[in-house]
């Protein structure tokens, strides 16, 4: 369950019936001024122990002090709860993620022009493991091997390629040549043709680039070391003869030509010369944030804005009938709520605008052009990535192929994702997957068998089904949590009506059985025609498609505003307008125009992972080899 912020007031009773005014602690329950849901480390990184605070009215009060257009953008989300728009968990995440990036704009002088850049340039940061190697090949080394000037080949001593092997915990780092420094120390591990384990350990004498097809890769020199070996002379040459190496009967643990190779610690004395500095690969690099401004506007009568201050002020029960009934109040809810459907939709999907969205092509965007001059550019339009736009460029989505997935094809994932969330430090005990309800589903009854057949446990033992994260009566997430035993962690699974909506509409295409039951076409008359939408083979394939569980640190997600604006137009103006110039008193309507200028971000793209295309209808036996 989620944690409250304990500073917050226990909510109070309910308000009697006629009454107009309410606490603030009733104000944050039955208004819904809007949560601000905190995720970081101190939490683990997961929502399930998140800190959840409701903005009372005086600290909603007290946000016009604060920079005004994150005030702002917390503020129509308030005015979306108070009209009635249900608060939803993701929407919610989502504000409480917003971060200033204003400073960052640049702006940039062209043809005696001041334009604002499309995008903001920061830094993000990756993950980078660089003490583990796989040896793709070795052989004896000789006068020919890639080390210092000089160096007199001796008895004993290996010539090993190595590359950055094929494991998801690798990081793809260049010139790993630099990792071998001479007079340091690997650990190999490898085996014998019996199948049992060896541990050899060596000092590096050299190394050299072996760089071919784009693949990363290293030759190094080694002499082995050990309680059983001849210690190296003293001028630095080997302590045996080629003679004498091939007499000695335990070489076979040194002429390895597969296995892992690790580097380990130097031994230098202080009286010793030592510089050989330790490469320093920067997780650090620049990115390009690109910024999108979202148009919203509002129509405002006189009533509908006097009752809307007084809720502001705390003074009334919001949605009173009074607001209930206005049809001005109904629409604004509406399209509220369509406001925040689709910008939430774009923070998750949105794409580049076109292949001229680059630092190096932005000039040819649409350009934003004075209205009494064409040829005057103010600025040029581009999309803000959405999260699943940034995480493919970070090369962080996982295609299953329309196939099922396993469950320890899942824990291998998560257990990278374990790593490399606690690379900075972090303790995580909990990982979050957003999924859609039939995933949901189905992953209860994966786990249910996968306990029984791999431990013989009951899912009671290590499961905690259907639980809720709710706040001051709103409940905001539904979950589940599993144990991992192998993982070292739980597995926390969220389903929301967010993931839900793409698969539910693909009642529309198969008919009301699913996807054995036919797509049919909608008629005007709201009933399926006969007219099929997609075949067999489509149907069953965009069964696949549509499945995706992503894998979302919340801790690591911003969204940056860059700027907000808002202005107000009345009408009507008795000055001007004929009708009312001999009138004293008029109903006044406001047409209230906002924007928001907005990109979403990402600081470490390996803290995340979306895996997609799965069969979801796959039988549970399919999911692990470990299921009776």
């Amino acid at each position: 369950m989620a944690i409250s912020d304990p500073n917050m007031p226990a909510p109070s009773q309910a308000v009697e019936p006629g009454s107009t005014t309410i606490s603030q602690s009733n104000l944050v329950r039955d208004a819904g001024f809007g949560r601000i849901i905190k995720v970081d480390d101190s939490t683990g990184c997961t929502l399930t122990n998140a800190s959840i605070k409701g903005l009372t009215p005086a600290e909603f009060e007290a946000l016009s002090n604060k920079e005004i257009d994150l005030a702002r953008v917390i503020a129509n989300s308030a005015e979306a709860a108070m009209l009635g728009v249900q608060e939803r968990g993701l929407v919610a995440l989502l504000n409480s993620s917003i971060t200033n990036i204003k400073p960052l704009i640049n702006k940039v002088n062209i043809s005696e022009q001041s334009i604002i850049l499309p995008y903001i340039q920061r830094r993000q940061r990756s993950v980078i493991n660089s003490g583990y190697f796989a040896i793709e090949g070795g052989k004896a080394a000789d006068a020919n091997s890639p080390i210092v000037s000089g160096y007199t080949a001796g008895g004993g001593d290996q010539e090993l390629t190595v590359n950055l092997g094929a494991s998801d915990w690798a990081s793809p780092i260049e010139h790993i040549e630099r990792y071998f420094l001479a007079g340091g120390f690997v650990i190999v591990n490898s085996w014998d043709g019996a199948g049992d384990p060896i541990e050899s350990q060596f000092k590096i004498l050299g190394s050299a680039d072996a760089t071919t097809g784009g693949i990363s890769k290293a030759v190094v020199t080694l002499r082995p070391i050990g309680p059983d070996l001849k210690q190296e002379k003293a001028d630095g040459t080997s302590g045996y003869t080629a003679s004498e190496w091939t007499a000695y009967a335990g070489k076979g643990d040194y002429e390895l030509r597969k296995g892992v190779v690790q580097t380990i610690a130097n031994n230098v004395n202080d009286f010793e010369e030592w510089c050989r500095n330790q490469p320093t690969d920067l997780s650090v690099k620049l990115v390009v944030n690109w910024l999108q401004t979202t148009r919203e506007s509002r129509t405002v009568d006189q009533t509908y804005k006097e009752t809307l201050q007084k809720i502001m002020n705390g003074d009334v029960n919001p949605y009173l009938k009074s607001m209930v009934y206005q049809p001005l109040a109904e629409q604004n809810k509406i399209a509220s709520k369509a406001s925040q459907d689709q910008w939430l939709r774009s923070t998750w999907f949105n794409q580049a605008i076109s292949e001229n969205q680059t630092p190096e092509t932005y000039m040819q965007l649409p350009a934003v052009t004075d209205p009494e001059d064409d040829s005057c550019t103010l600025e040029y339009k581009s999309n803000a990535l959405g999260i699943r736009a940034l995480l493919r460029e970070g090369n962080r989505i996982k295609n299953a192929g329309g196939g099922a997935l396993t469950v320890e094809s899942l824990q291998a994932d998560i257990y990278y994702l374990k790593r490399n969330r606690e690379e900075d430090g972090s303790s995580i005990s909990v990982i979050d997957c957003m999924t859609d309800r039939f995933t949901y589903n189905k992953l209860f009854e994966v786990f249910n068998k996968y306990y029984q057949g791999r431990y013989g446990w009951g899912l009671d033992r290590h499961a905690q089904i259907n639980q809720q994260i709710t706040h001051n009566g709103i409940l905001l997430f539904n979950y589940s949590m599993y144990d991992l035993p192998e993982v070292g962690c739980q597995l926390a699974v969220f389903h929301d009506p967010y993931f839900d909506d793409i698969l539910n509409h693909q009642s529309s295409l198969f008919g009301s059985d699913g996807p054995a039951g036919g797509g049919k076409v909608i008629g005007q008359d709201g009933k399926k025609t006969s007219t099929d939408v997609l075949s067999a083979a489509d149907q069953a394939t965009y069964a696949k498609v549509m499945r995706a569980m992503w894998f979302i640190d919340w801790s690591d997600v911003k969204i940056g505003i860059a700027g907000t604006n808002a202005i107000t137009r009345k009408q009507p103006h008795p000055e001007t307008d004929r009708l009312y110039k001999c009138r004293m008193a008029h109903k006044e309507t406001e047409f209230s125009l906002r924007s928001t200028k907005w990109t979403t971000m990402m600081d470490v793209p390996a803290r995340h992972l979306i895996i997609e295309n799965f069969d979801a209808n796959a039988s549970t036996s399919s999911w692990s080899s470990y299921i009776s």
